[in-house]
């Protein structure tokens, strides 16, 4: 595989996380837009964190020289802790399929009014042929879909900041999550589960870097990218609140607002976004599986079970799921910071940097 410059990483880091939820809007209202203005605390505090952590990872996976999700996390040597931590991580990545399609299928739905069960499948094929490709192919579709999801998504933004279509209900008193009560909380599980999505993407991504100096600057570029966007979204989404609330995805919403032609590309454009985080999270899984025919047969009916899994819908599963995964991503993080101080440790003795 050919090394990778920053941008390309990047594109990388931006195609994980800009997914159904992020992309949707639904993400950033569920974790930040129900605080009203004091969700641009969390955004803030979030960015920070992100930063700080893909350069950990990086330096990580630069010094051991692995993507392996165990020993990017574990700061013990032990192949039990590895495995056991690669293997949780590796389910939290499955369930991210099931997310995926139930996305995919409330996009047509809201948007043409297609049944969700096709949505869905569509999702799920397409995951399954890229993640049957390795993460070469992975890194390919990101390096195509991730421009236009970025540059359509800002358009779509600003334009929505721009129109301010202003309050067609309540601007204050919305109920924030049973897993994330205020916006401190949201911040850090927002943060801690967005973690644990890119750790993959992450380790791999270091690994294949040209070299260090390409490795950090993009992964640093990617965060504070992320992080701008997530600020612009969520002024977007506090321009009208009600609307924001009510929808499944509140940006194709805004969307159709501004334009039936712009509802359409965003709508596209959305349904890539999904696609992306689908693919990359569920190759992450798929790191874990033995090489051979069980491989691809585990691959193929795991997405099929987590497209029937999908069914329950979009809207429940980043109230309950999202934060489920922030709460486990938080321990993960815990042990990364440790991970990177023994790693920074041994760099100090020995003179050797990553």
């Amino acid at each position: 595989m050919k090394k990778l410059n920053w941008i390309e990483i990047t594109s990388l880091y931006i195609g994980v996380i800009m997914g159904a939820g992020f992309a949707s809007g639904r993400e950033c209202w569920q974790f930040f837009g129900v605080f009203g203005q004091k969700g641009y605390y969390g955004a803030i505090a979030s960015t920070i964190c992100f930063v700080l952590i893909a350069c950990m990872l990086t330096f990580i996976a630069r010094h051991k020289n692995t993507a392996d999700l165990g020993k990017l996390i574990s700061p013990f040597d032990s192949k039990y802790i590895e495995g056991v931590i690669g293997w949780v991580l590796a389910i939290i990545y499955y369930s991210m399929i099931i997310a995926m399609t139930a996305a995919g299928g409330s996009l047509l739905n809201q948007q043409f009014g297609i049944s969700k069960v096709f949505g869905g499948i569509i999702i799920a094929v397409l995951c399954i042929v890229t993640v049957l490709g390795d993460f070469e192919r992975v890194s390919k579709v990101f390096s195509l879909l991730v421009p236009v999801l970025f540059i359509v998504g800002i358009i779509t933004i600003l334009l929505t900041i721009h129109a301010d279509f202003g309050q067609s209900g309540a601007a204050e008193g919305y109920q924030p999550g049973r897993m994330s009560p205020n916006w401190l909380v949201s911040a850090v599980v927002f943060m801690a589960y967005n973690t644990t999505g890119m750790i993959t993407m992450a380790g791999n991504s270091a690994v294949n870097a040209r070299n260090s100096k390409n490795a950090y600057a993009g992964a640093i570029a990617g965060t504070i990218c992320l992080s701008a966007l997530t600020i612009l979204l969520l002024k977007a989404l506090l321009t009208d609140m009600a609307f924001s609330s009510a929808l499944d995805l509140p940006m194709l919403g805004f969307s159709g607002r501004i334009s039936p032609v712009l509802n359409v590309i965003y709508a596209v454009v959305l349904y890539g976004a999904v696609y992306s985080t689908g693919a990359s999270t569920y190759y992450g899984f798929s790191t874990k599986l033995p090489e051979g025919k069980i491989k691809k047969i585990v691959i193929i009916t795991g997405a099929a079970a987590g497209f029937l899994l999908g069914l329950t819908g979009f809207k429940k599963l980043v109230e309950f799921l999202y934060p489920a995964q922030g709460y486990i991503g938080i321990l993960f993080i815990i042990l990364i910071i440790i991970n990177f101080s023994k790693e920074l440790q041994k760099v100090s003795r020995t003179g050797k940097s990553s």
